[in-house]
C-alpha cells in the first residue's frame, strides 16, 4: 500500500516507522520541509516535488491551522482512490471534506503520545461510508502503534481527546507528584522517580489485561487497616480526587469542542 504522510514530525514518523516495520504498508513518502533525512520514508520538501501518482492512504499530520489549506492544495492524481486520515486535533470531518472538495473519504484519528513507544491509544471516526475491508485495514494500522477504537459520533472524539488524548499528561503529573512525595519522605530523587515510573508501568500492565476490573485491582492492594487503606482514605475523602479528575477531563472536553468550532 502506497502511503503519503503530510507532516513527518515525532507523531507522524513514529506511526510511519511502525507501519513499515509491521509490513502493513509498502512505500512511505512524506512531505515535510523541516526534515533533512528519514530512514523510514522518502522525504520531499513540498507537494510539488512529489511524483504525480495515486496514493492509497494519505495521513495528514500538520498543525491544525494548516490542515484544510494543505488538503485543498492536493493535486487530483494524489487523491485518486485514497483515504485521508487526519490527526489534526479539532478539525472536523466536514471541514476536511470541504477542503478536499469531496475527492476522498476522510477518517479522523485521535492518537496519543505513547504511540511513540508502540503503546498508544487512538480514537477513530469517519462520516463517510467505509467498506469493511478498508475499516479493518485502518484499525490494523493504528493497532500497530497501540490500540484503536472507533466511535459512533464525531462529537465523541472530544471525549476521547479529554480521556486518552490528554490523559498521558494526567498520569505524568500524578507520577511527578508521587515522586515528589517520595522525596519528601526521604528517598533520593532518582530513586523516587524510578519507583514512581515502574509502579505506573506495572499498574497499567495489570489494567490492560483482558477482563481486568479497576476496582478489583485496587482492592487487591488494599488490605483492611493497612498502609494502602490509609492512603486511599485520604484520596477518597469527600470524593475530592474523583471530582478533581472529572473537572479536569471536562475542561479538556470543552476546550476540544471549542477548537472544533474554531474558537
Amino acid at each position: 500500500m502506497n502511503t503519503l504522510f503530510i507532516g513527518y514530525g515525532r507523531m507522524g514518523s513514529a506511526i510511519g516507522a511502525a507501519w513499515r516495520k509491521s509490513h502493513l504498508v509498502g512505500s512511505v513518502s512524506a512531505v515535510d520541509p523541516h526534515l533533512p533525512f528519514s530512514d523510514s520514508a522518502q522525504l520531499y520538501a513540498d507537494l510539488d516535488e512529489l511524483p504525480q501518482r495515486a496514493f492509497e492512504l494519505i495521513l495528514l499530520a500538520t498543525k491544525p491551522g494548516q490542515a484544510c489549506q494543505t488538503l485543498a492544495a492536493l493535486p487530483d492524481p494524489l487523491c485518486r482512490g485514497a483515504v485521508v486520515i487526519s490527526v489534526a486535533a479539532g478539525v472536523t470531518c466536514a471541514s476536511l471534506s470541504a477542503a478536499l472538495r469531496g475527492r476522498c473519504p476522510v477518517v479522523r484519528a485521535m492518537p496519543n503520545t505513547p504511540v511513540l513507544v508502540g503503546a498508544g491509544c487512538s480514537g477513530l471516526f469517519s462520516a463517510d461510508v467505509l467498506d469493511a475491508e478498508r475499516r479493518e485495514q485502518i484499525t490494523q494500522l493504528f493497532d500497530a502503534v497501540g490500540k484503536a477504537y472507533w466511535v459512533e459520533q464525531e462529537g465523541q472524539l472530544d471525549a476521547v481527546t479529554a480521556l486518552s488524548g490528554s490523559g498521558p499528561a494526567y498520569y505524568h503529573l500524578f507520577s511527578e507528584a508521587l515522586a515528589g512525595a517520595g522525596e519528601a519522605l526521604g528517598l533520593p530523587a532518582d530513586l523516587a522517580k524510578a519507583l514512581a515510573a515502574q509502579t505506573a508501568l506495572g499498574a497499567a500492565s495489570l489494567q490492560a489485561q483482558p477482563g481486568a476490573d479497576f476496582i478489583e485491582l485496587r482492592n487487591a492492594v488494599t488490605s483492611p487497616n493497612g498502609t494502602t487503606a490509609a492512603a486511599i482514605a485520604r484520596l477518597e475523602q469527600d470524593q475530592a480526587l474523583r471530582h478533581l479528575v472529572e473537572a479536569a477531563a471536562r475542561a479538556a472536553f470543552v476546550r476540544s469542542q471549542e477548537l472544533s468550532q474554531g474558537t
